[in-house]
C-alpha cells in the first residue's frame, strides 16, 4: 500500500518545467527510491521463513509488549523484566568485520545486550541497551561528530532492502566525503535515509546531543518521533555500565522536508522488518572496534545486508482465555457491504454476529449488506468455547450513507 502511496507523491512533480539540470537529476533519485518499494522485496513472502538478508536468512525475534505494559521511557529496566531471555541478543552474536577482531570480542573490554520490542497497533519499535565498557569515551568533541562510543542501529520498515545512503544511480567518486559538490548534496537531500534510516546513538551523550542522525531526516530524532532515556554513573575515561532506553519510528519515506510528508511503516503481527545495530568503540584515541550484528559492516549504508527480525505475537502468559475481538472494512458504501474479520482470542467453536438489523450470521469471518443507510449500527459478536463465552459490542463505528 505504502508504495503507491509514495509513487503518488513523486511522479506528478515530474511533469514540472525543469529550470536546471540538476533538478531532474533529484527528481531521478526520488523515482529510484519509490522503484525499490516496487522490486526490492523479501526473496520470499513474509509468510516465509526464507529472506535473502544477513546471516543467511536467521530470524531474530522482537517482543510484543501488552498494550497495559508499554514500557516507560525512564531508563530504568523493570519495565522489561517482562521479556524472556530468548528476546536478549548479546555479545556472543556479534562479530568486528573491520577492525580485525572477529568474533573474538573480550567482554571485559566490551559487553552488550540489547532487547527490540513493539506494540501491536503502533509504529514503533522499542530498544533496551545495556553495555558495559572498560572506557566510555564521551567526554571528547569530535567535529567529524562519530569518534565517540557509539551504539548505531538501521532499520528498514518494509524489508525492501537496498542502498539508502548512497544512490548507485551516481559515480561512486562523485559521492566521496565532499558534502558541498553538487551531486553528494543531490544525493543526500533527496536519497540518504529516505526508505530506511541510520541512527548513531551517543553511549552517553555528548553536549546534551542523543543521537546523529546519517541522513536527511534529523526530525526523526525528535520527539514525538523518537524519545530516550540513560541511566549511569561514570565519567569519561573510566568503567561502567550503562543503560539506554528509547524507541523510534522507522519509515518507508523520510523526506528532508518533515514528518508531514512521511510514510511511516505499518508494522504488523508476524511481518519481519530489516534491522540491524553495530558498536563503535573509541578508548581515547582511534576506534578500538566496530562490532555489529549482521557480520557484514555494509549494513550501515545498505539495507541489503541488515537482518530479518519478526514481530512477535503475544506470549501466551499474556492473552485472555477468550476474549471477543473483530475488525470490519466498508468495501463498497453504495451498496452497503462490509466485511467482518474475527480476531478473538482462545479456543473458540462457535460464533454468533447479531448485525443490528434483525440478521445474523455463524461464520466466522461474514460479509454483510446493509440494507439501510444510517451512522448509529451496532453490531455485536459473541464467541463461544470450552472457556466459556465472550462478547465484543462496536457502537456507531459501522456508518452506510
Amino acid at each position: 500500500m505504502n508504495q503507491y502511496l509514495l509513487i503518488y507523491i513523486k511522479i506528478p512533480s515530474l511533469t514540472k518545467p525543469f529550470l536546471q539540470g540538476k533538478i531532474i537529476v533529484g527528481y531521478l533519485s526520488l523515482l529510484f527510491i519509490a522503484l525499490f518499494f516496487i522490486n526490492l522485496k523479501p526473496a520470499q513472502s513474509q509468510d516465509s521463513l526464507n529472506y535473502n538478508t544477513a546471516r543467511d536468512g536467521k530470524i531474530f525475534n522482537i517482543f510484543q509488549f501488552p498494550k497495559n505494559q508499554i514500557p516507560r521511557i525512564d531508563g530504568k529496566t523493570d519495565d522489561w523484566d517482562i521479556v524472556p531471555q530468548s528476546y536478549v541478543y548479546g555479545t556472543d552474536l556479534l562479530m568486528d568485520t573491520e577492525d580485525g577482531n572477529g568474533k573474538d570480542i573480550d567482554t571485559k573490554d566490551l559487553d552488550v545486550k540489547v532487547t527490540v520490542g513493539w506494540v501491536k497497533g503502533m509504529n514503533r519499535l522499542y530498544f533496551l541497551y545495556k553495555a558495559y565498557d572498560d572506557y566510555w569515551d564521551f567526554g571528547r568533541f569530535s567535529p567529524k561528530g562519530y569518534q565517540n562510543d557509539i551504539f548505531e542501529i538501521v532499520v528498514d520498515g518494509d524489508l525492501s532492502g537496498g542502498p539508502f545512503i548512497f544512490n548507485p544511480i551516481y559515480n561512486e567518486e562523485e559521492l566521496k566525503w565532499a558534502s558541498n559538490t553538487p551531486s553528494y548534496l543531490e544525493n543526500h537531500f533527496s536519497f540518504s535515509g529516505v526508505h530506511a534510516q541510520n541512527y548513531h546513538i551517543f553511549t552517553p551523550p555528548v553536549n546534551n546531543a542523543w543521537v546523529l542522525i546519517w541522513g536527511n531526516q534529523h526530525w526523526i530524532a525528535e520527539f514525538p518521533q523518537s524519545n530516550y532515556a540513560y541511566d549511569y554513573n561514570f565519567k569519561h575515561g573510566k568503567s561502567g555500565k550503562l543503560i539506554l532506553e528509547f524507541w523510534i519510528t522507522p519509515y518507508d519515506y523520510a523526506p528532508y522536508v518533515g514528518p508531514q510528508m512521511a510514510v511511516e511503516s505499518h508494522l504488523k503481527e508476524g511481518k519481519s522488518i530489516g534491522l540491524s545495530w553495530s558498536i563503535l568503540d573509541f578508548d581515547g584515541k582511534e576506534r578500538e572496534g566496530h562490532i555489529n550484528l549482521s557480520h557484514d559492516t555494509r549494513m550501515v549504508k545498505d539495507a541489503t545486508y541488515l537482518c530479518a527480525f519478526k514481530l512477535m505475537p503475544l506470549e501466551k502468559q499474556f492473552l485472555d482465555m477468550l476474549h471477543a475481538e473483530w475488525s470490519f472494512k466498508v468495501f463498497d458504501m453504495k451498496n452497503g457491504m462490509v466485511s467482518f474479520h474475527d480476531e478473538s482470542q482462545g479456543e473458540i467453536n462457535k460464533w454468533k454476529w447479531d448485525f443490528g438489523d434483525g440478521t445474523y450470521s455463524s461464520e466466522q469471518h461474514p460479509i454483510h449488506k446493509f440494507t439501510e443507510k444510517g451512522v448509529h449500527k451496532v453490531i455485536t459478536l459473541t464467541v463461544e468455547g470450552p472457556d466459556g463465552s465472550s462478547k465484543r459490542t462496536r457502537y456507531w463505528e459501522i456508518m452506510i450513507r
